[in-house]
């Protein structure tokens, strides 16, 4: 299992990824996974349907590259602020290099001139390895509470 230092560097990237997305710096997005990598959004329905109820999945960071773009070209954007709010990151088991993490997740949304409010939450179930030093996503499932999930959902959670 991981030290306590790999726990804390572990925390740490996580914390990173979500400053990444709360910044508004999607084109570094693709930074935080290998470049070969799965990254899906999925319901607690659809992880029992299977990967063709995704709400969202991309096989290559060469494929969320692509996505960053066609977001960067949008006219359908409604600038806003989003906050990620991580909780419970722990790692369950391990395998060589590879851990498999969970972590707990909320992000609110805030548009100008609106209060905030709760856009999603649910949990990350994670593939994460260690190349190099530096912890990186070889698989991100994002999983929603809701079966419900947001009809705008574009960006990365």
């Amino acid at each position: 299992m991981l030290t306590p230092e790999e726990r804390l560097d572990l925390q740490e990237f996580y914390f990173r990824y979500t400053e990444c997305l709360d910044g508004g710096r999607l084109q570094n997005w693709p930074e935080f996974f290998t470049e070969q990598c799965v990254y899906r959004v999925s319901t607690r329905r659809g992880m029992r349907m299977g990967p063709e109820e995704d709400r969202m999945s991309f096989e290559s960071k060469s494929i969320m590259r692509d996505r960053i773009v066609s977001l960067s070209q949008s006219e359908d954007f409604e600038p806003h602020e989003q906050r990620h709010y991580i909780t419970n990151v722990r790692a369950q088991t391990a395998e060589g290099e590879e851990w498999r993490v969970f972590a707990n997740f909320l992000v609110l949304r805030t548009f100008p001139e609106k209060r905030s409010e709760l856009f999603v939450s649910g949990f990350y179930h994670d593939r994460v390895v260690r190349p190099g030093g530096r912890f990186k996503f070889q698989e991100k499932l994002v999983v929603l509470d809701s079966e419900v999930a947001p009809e705008n959902l574009i960006y990365p959670i």
